[in-house]
């Protein structure tokens, strides 16, 4: 049942950072000229990109750290610092917005699709964080196993998935959400992923510091 709880929550991280809302009023605005099967390539190499992104931090991430001889302790510190301000960004409202610079053209739909619209903007430093944090101390805190391996996949792949739906349900969700909507989604997540960090940087302290959980 802990095992669980801890998968949920890294489940819950995880979509929180990527936030498919958060990529829809640029999905939008970046968009609106195409033609429906150009958005649809769009939301399908944005979902792709982001699930490979999360993949690739999942598998060498780990092998990263052990080479540089960074602690968990240390990485899931630092960690928490980088979600932690990603979080404040999101609960004031100062999320930072690409540079529009894709034209219409099939290039142009690829580059604005993998670039700026899967990373930086939706796989960016919070979810990579959080993925090679979460891969590299397991459920446990002693290290990930195969379960955990297979598990953080699994919600990768969904967190792509969820990526895709949402930027293919952009138009009904603007129009039942509205911008106000989106943006109060936004800010309440940005609470919840604040409260995870925190967790976070607490558990590092822990394990850099023993002393701490006296």
């Amino acid at each position: 049942m802990t095992e669980l709880t801890q998968y949920l929550k890294i489940f819950v991280a995880v979509y929180v950072l990527v936030n498919p809302l958060e990529g829809i009023p640029v999905f939008l605005a970046r968009t609106q000229k195409l033609k429906d099967m150009d958005r649809r390539t769009v939301a399908y190499l944005a979902a792709v990109g982001v699930t490979v992104i999360l993949l690739v931090a999942l598998f060498v991430g780990r092998a990263l750290l052990a080479l540089l001889g960074i602690s968990n302790g240390a990485f899931a510190t630092a960690g928490g610092i980088i979600i932690f301000l990603i979080a404040l960004k999101m609960v004031n409202g100062q999320m930072d917005e690409p540079d529009s610079n894709a034209g219409q053209a099939d290039k142009g739909i690829r580059r604005f699709a993998l670039v700026p619209l899967a990373t930086p903007l939706l796989a960016g430093p919070g979810p990579i964080s959080s993925v090679i944090l979460y891969a590299s101390k397991g459920t446990s805190g002693q290290g990930a196993t195969w379960l955990d391996d297979v598990v953080l996949t699994g919600i990768i792949l969904v967190v792509g998935l969820a990526t895709w739906a949402a930027l293919r349900a952009a138009d009904p969700l603007r129009r039942v959400l509205g911008e106000t909507g989106i943006e109060v989604s936004t800010r309440v997540s940005g609470i919840l992923v604040a409260a995870i960090a925190v967790q976070l940087i607490q558990e590092g302290l822990v394990e850099l510091l023993p002393v701490l959980a006296k």
